[in-house]
């Protein structure tokens, strides 16, 4: 009876012992923590810090390249200045020469700039690609050892309770087993936690890469467009050595036949528009308000929209100014205004509009981007507001390196065929009403 009455005694113990440390007995009788189970290994830890020595690598790349480009844009900035003095210059064939040369320079370094800041993505996604996998490592490391956890947990798991108890010496040794299953625990909570973070880091890790894939994406196309413009430079300066025989007297006779010629093609669009203008209905464009559309590029607005004797700029050439002019520098990225879809592209050469872009928007209106040196955007594309489409030059008729930027309501928007190429026309509108 006095044994009964002690073993009763015992299981009493275990059962107060079981509420006391909550859901903590199944574990009882564990062996403390292995190193696999709370901490790295020593091979672990040169695996990772073999990662961290290449990273700390591509950042010093990164950085190199920062101080590269530093350098490069003052270059970039110097050679602007240059550009702009040269076209306050008399209008003669050195000159035009000395401009075509100044412009191939600056989009050779506009070219080295963007070839390095392709060169920084490149290194910024290698990078990524090591905190990826160093987190995909970090997240397989720690199931693994909560999957051993688990599998030790379970082997205890259908212990007597009583012969977990009864395999101690004394009571103090059980607490000692209950302190190892708390640690244990605390172990498996600290790896949930660490799974978790891991996991929300990957995820940040992986969206960087591909906005960095993106952006890497833009500047290849970037990098195509200026060396587009540096072989139409090229290709500009050879055919006016060939048309003037290198000398002046022919070049300024190119410049009256030009000039007589853009007053007729002017007058006939001026004449177009006159009537395209009447013919715009207010209720399919919208109401008048700043930001309809973007600004189509950085720079200063030279010249406004309308009668040119009230514009602050007078030619010959033209009476009425169906837009506005906004000069960035050579080679400025030209931009969408507004998300749409390339409605037309044409070439003037010498004449209207030069290389021009004509984007159709759905609220019923069409934007016109004028005189650039090159055009990275094709018929049918639909572009993104703030997409680079082109960069700012001097084709066409035109007395300087800008953009000319033409709004149109896009019920009258239209496109004929001239002796000097494809020619937009259409009812215009301010465009200081939308930007």
């Amino acid at each position: 009876m006095k044994a009964m009455s002690g073993l009763r005694f015992i299981q009493k113990i275990a059962l107060l012992a079981i509420f006391t440390a909550a859901f903590v007995l199944p574990f009882f009788n564990l062996p403390a923590a292995t190193a696999a189970q709370t901490g790295l290994s020593a091979q672990t830890g040169d695996y990772f810090q073999n990662l961290q020595n290449q990273q700390n690598a591509l950042r010093t790349q990164i950085k190199e390249k920062e101080e590269t480009l530093k350098k490069l844009q003052e270059q970039e900035k110097n050679l602007n200045n240059q550009i702009k003095t040269a076209q306050k210059k008399e209008t003669t064939l050195k000159n035009q020469i000395n401009q075509f040369d100044q412009r191939i320079q600056k989009l050779a370094v506009d070219i080295e700039i963007t070839e390095t800041k392709i060169s920084q993505h490149q290194l910024r996604i290698r990078e990524l690609n090591l905190e990826i996998k160093r987190s995909e490592e970090i997240i397989q490391r720690n199931k693994k050892n909560l999957a051993e956890l688990v599998r030790t947990i379970q082997s205890y798991d259908h212990a007597n309770l009583l012969e977990i108890l009864l395999r101690n010496k004394n009571f103090s040794d059980f607490l000692s087993q209950t302190e190892r299953v708390q640690q244990l625990q605390r172990e498996t909570q600290k790896r949930l936690e660490e799974i978790k973070l891991a996991k929300l880091k990957l995820g940040g890790e992986k969206t960087e890469t591909e906005s960095e894939k993106a952006e890497l994406e833009r500047l290849t196309q970037e990098l195509d467009g200026q060396k587009a413009a540096a072989e139409n430079q090229k290709t500009e300066k050879k055919n006016l050595f060939k048309i003037t025989k290198n000398q002046e007297k022919n070049y300024q006779k190119l410049l009256s036949q030009v000039e007589k010629q853009q007053l007729e093609i002017q007058q006939g669009i001026l004449d177009l528009e006159d009537k395209l203008r009447f013919a715009i209905d207010p209720s399919k464009i919208p109401a008048p308000r700043p930001g309809v559309l973007n600004w189509p590029q950085k720079g200063v607005m030279s010249q406004g929209y309308g009668p040119t004797s009230q514009t602050g700029f007078t030619n010959d050439a033209y009476k009425f100014h169906n837009g506005i002019d906004v000069v960035g520098g050579f080679g400025t990225p030209v931009r969408a205004a507004k998300e749409g879809v390339i409605k037309a592209t044409g070439d003037n050469g010498k004449y209207a509009y030069g290389r021009w872009i004509a984007i159709e928007h759905e609220n019923g209106l069409t934007t016109l981007y004028g005189h650039l040196s090159s055009q990275i955007a094709k018929p049918g594309q639909k572009v993104a507001v703030g997409q680079i489409i082109g960069y700012e030059g001097s084709t066409g008729f035109s007395t300087g390196s800008h953009l000319h930027f033409t709004v149109y309501a896009t019920s009258t928007f239209r496109t004929e065929d001239r002796w000097f190429g494809l020619l937009p026309l259409g009812g215009s509108i301010n465009p200081l009403n939308y930007l």
